[in-house]
């Protein structure tokens, strides 16, 4: 019988959104509180880095990256972890395609999405277009888009369904200089309803094989 996969710790700590970490010898009265925080954090994280593991395994080729901390730099929780795989030969300041912790508005849920994309802090002189060559490959459902307008900043993380009508649109708008980058994602929703890892790392599989030409033509 298969073991049923603990997806627990990394569900609950998306609780933390937001909140602010301090150091448990610096917190005063919230010691305890802290030290529980950093506890949940690491083992999101470790939860995180077993599926990611798991999904290295059965992809020929493919390389994890480092997975994101459980806090980012100003010590704020950051309970959407992500990494990246990679081919050899990759170039960090390229795309690659990443694994992202997400919460569905709607029914509360976590799942994890795939998508072709790269590291922000990490852009080279050709990142932005080679990203953006997604747009030259036909795209159907289930992928989608989501856009980003033109500043950093300002950013639309609406979804917008994986259809040539959209290409179409978004190749007009990037021509026009009104968005500044495109991703091509793959959602893999409510991560507890798969019983295993081996479950939930075959729809991987298929979230990989689907994107695959839009992360050729981005290398």
């Amino acid at each position: 019988m298969t073991k049923k996969f603990n997806y627990k710790p990394l569900i609950e700590y998306t609780n933390y959104e937001g909140k602010k970490y301090v150091k448990p010898e610096k917190a005063g009265d919230l010691k305890e509180d802290m030290e529980l925080f950093r506890k949940n954090g690491q083992n999101a994280r470790k939860v995180f880095t077993e599926i990611a593991k798991a999904l290295e395994e059965k992809t020929d080729g493919f390389h994890l990256q480092k997975v994101s901390s459980w806090m980012n730099q100003a010590q704020i929780a950051r309970p959407y972890l992500w990494v990246f795989l990679r081919q050899d030969g990759d170039s960090d300041t390229e795309s690659g395609i990443a694994l992202r912790v997400f919460k569905n508005e709607k029914t509360k849920k976590i799942g994890i999405s795939l998508e072709v994309s790269f590291v922000e802090r990490k852009i080279g002189e050709n990142t932005l277009e080679n990203q953006n060559k997604v747009l030259e490959v036909p795209i159907n459902e289930p992928l989608y888009f989501v856009q980003f307008a033109k500043s950093k900043e300002n950013c639309a993380l609406d979804r917008f369904e994986g259809n040539e009508k959209n290409r179409e649109k978004f190749l007009k708008n990037l021509e026009n200089g009104e968005i500044r980058k495109v991703l091509v994602k793959f959602d893999v929703e409510e991560i507890e309803r798969f019983e295993s890892l081996d479950e939930l790392v075959e729809e991987f599989l298929e979230g990989i094989r689907l994107l695959m030409p839009f992360y050729v033509v981005t290398q």
